[in-house]
């Protein structure tokens, strides 16, 4: 039987210690992401989806977006890989982690210093034809927020080193202090600065135009997000020191193997530049139709880039807790097979990281696909009905793609772990590519639907790369053994699918109780109320029936996925 053998093949490749990492790595993220859905709302609640939330987005993206690019997806997919093999060496790597080091935080701070010297021609690009006022707020939050870059760098390479020695704990729990910071902040925010009341011609609950922002609650804002960056990389020296690390800075690249790692890091620096080409594009298109759409006197639709990035961040949630968590736990076992030239070893792993976090993923994406609006409007509590639907349509497009979008991180790592960059650029420049075409596409239809669009594209997009993906890992390594595979999958998928539409029909019978039960006009928390009811009682019968007909089709590794938890939480 195919799904024996399967099961089989993931307990074995599945061992306690990478169920206990990717647990850990699991609940770091769960725990995170929760106090970041509460973060995400206080930010909402403060500057809704307005002008002054997108000036935000601009700046608070722009170090996210840099640090992707010059750091953080560069260390993630080069270092682990190169500290495998440096650890084979007589002084366990410590010369070469001690020149990684000192290269990186010099190369992070030189690279924080010229951004932020040119905060005022990236806001440019991106605010597009949007008023002074508004390019004025933007670039107060950018200079604000800019040197995360560094720190969000300084996260990254010290989390490596923790990962590549088995220490998984500081490094997942380390965005949940990050958090902590940032809420106390927005909180203090709300006391010191509660919102005024509407300006004239203006609805209650409006969100503060720029023009009301003062250069305190310009600092307090942004400055507390820049804190929690900074508080979330420095939570983990303590931890490095414990391992016995001792970093002492050493000068020179010569003679410790960064040769090969520099050419690796080329390929990483030129996918990831590839990557953020196609968010400038996505950024640029739905300013665009924003601005068409006010034109034309359709300023009451949601504003896109802000609708996007609630879509967008929900859209993550799942693949934080799940795949981020399991790949994670992983990635140091690939780069220590490819060490060893051990691709029987790979194959294993490999299948393990694919079929592991499927067997959450999917249900998962079936229930955001039938709750999508109560999700967003809980979440996002100060934007309005119409934000919501277009946020909740948008989020339904993406959430289609996100078994592709778990399966291209899957294969980045495998070829990083293989120290070859190459296929990763054709795989993102493809991705890119349909992002480019999404948005010509744009300019044939209504600006009301650019936002769809792109989000289609981004889908698109995903299962083209990460299709592409498996096309080459399986030239480089041979069979990947996805047969196997697939009969688990297809298993996962009708179970899931079952469980959707029973827990579709759930919806009818509660919406007219909870949702239909609210008042246009009632308060915030009695509409968050009805929402976390309404997801409470779907969410409850799409998990049972999804246990029921998992168990009944013999999905074996749901069963080991649920005692991997039930022995976590017991131990």
């Amino acid at each position: 039987m195919t799904t024996t053998a399967s099961s089989n093949e993931t307990a074995a490749a599945a061992s306690p210690s990478v169920a206990r990492s990717s647990l850990t790595m699991f609940g770091g993220s769960v725990a995170s992401r929760v106090l970041g859905v509460v973060r995400n709302g206080l930010l909402t609640a403060i500057v809704g989806a307005g002008l002054a939330g997108d000036a935000f987005s601009i700046a608070n993206t722009l170090p996210n977006v840099l640090y992707v690019l010059a750091a953080g997806g560069i260390l993630n997919a080069v270092l682990i890989p190169a500290l495998a093999r440096a650890m084979k060496l007589d002084d366990g790597g410590q010369e070469f982690t001690d020149r990684v080091i000192t290269v990186a935080l010099v190369g992070m701070a030189v690279i924080t210093a010229v951004v932020m010297a040119g905060a005022g021609l990236f806001v440019t690009l991106l605010a597009g034809e949007q008023s002074p006022d508004f390019k004025r707020l933007a670039i107060a939050f950018s200079l604000i927020c800019l040197p995360q870059i560094f720190f969000y760098g300084l996260f990254a390479l010290l989390g490596q080193i923790l990962n590549a020695r088995g220490r998984f704990g500081a490094f997942a729990w380390a965005p949940f202090v990050a958090n902590v910071v940032a809420v106390l902040g927005l909180l203090t925010f709300l006391v010191v600065h509660p919102k005024p009341g509407p300006r004239p011609g203006s609805p209650p609950g409006a969100p503060l135009e720029p023009t009301q922002w003062t250069p305190g609650m310009i600092w307090l804002f942004a400055g507390s997000a820049t804190l929690s960056v900074v508080v979330q990389a420095l939570w983990l020296v303590p931890a490095l020191r414990r391992t016995g690390f001792r970093y002492r800075p050493r000068w020179g690249l010569r003679g410790v193997g960064l040769g090969g790692v520099s050419r690796l890091a080329l390929w990483a620096f030129t996918g990831l530049a590839v990557s953020q080409l196609g968010f400038f594009i996505s950024q640029g298109t739905l300013n665009r139709a924003t601005a068409e759409a006010k034109e034309i006197g359709l300023g009451e639709v949601a504003r896109g880039p802000a609708a996007s990035g609630i879509a967008f961040t929900l859209f993550m949630l799942p693949h934080a807790f799940i795949t981020v968590s399991v790949i994670t736990a992983l990635f140091p076992r690939f780069s220590r097979a490819a060490a060893d030239g051990d691709r029987e070893q790979l194959g294993r792993d490999f299948r393990t990281g694919l079929v592991m976090p499927l067997v959450a993923t999917v249900p998962v994406m079936v229930g955001v696909m039938v709750l999508s609006r109560p999700v967003v409007a809980l979440l996002n509590p100060g934007i309005d009905q119409r934000s919501v639907d277009v946020a909740a349509a948008t989020l339904v497009i993406m959430i289609l793609g996100i078994v592709p979008f778990g399966v291209d991180l899957l294969c980045y790592r495998m070829f990083f772990a293989l120290e070859d960059g190459r296929p990763t650029v054709l795989m993102q420049v493809l991705l890119t590519g349909t992002s480019a075409v999404a948005a010509l596409l744009t300019l044939r239809f209504s600006p009301v639907a650019a936002i769809g669009i792109m989000a289609m594209g981004q889908t698109v997009g995903n299962v083209i790369s990460s299709g592409t993906g498996l096309v080459l890992l399986r030239r480089r390594l041979g069979t990947l053994g996805l047969t196997v595979v697939v009969d688990t999958v297809a298993r996962i998928g009708v179970a899931a699918a079952v469980a959707g539409l029973v827990a579709w029909g759930a919806t009818m019978v509660v919406e007219p109780f909870t949702v239909g039960s609210v008042e246009s006009g009632a308060s915030v928390l009695r509409r968050m109320f009805a929402s976390a009811v309404e997801i409470g009682l779907v969410g409850l019968v799409l998990v049972v029936v999804y246990l029921l007909v998992a168990h009944a089709l013999k999905v074996r590794e749901v069963r080991q996925l649920t005692a991997m938890v039930r022995s976590r939480v017991a131990g």
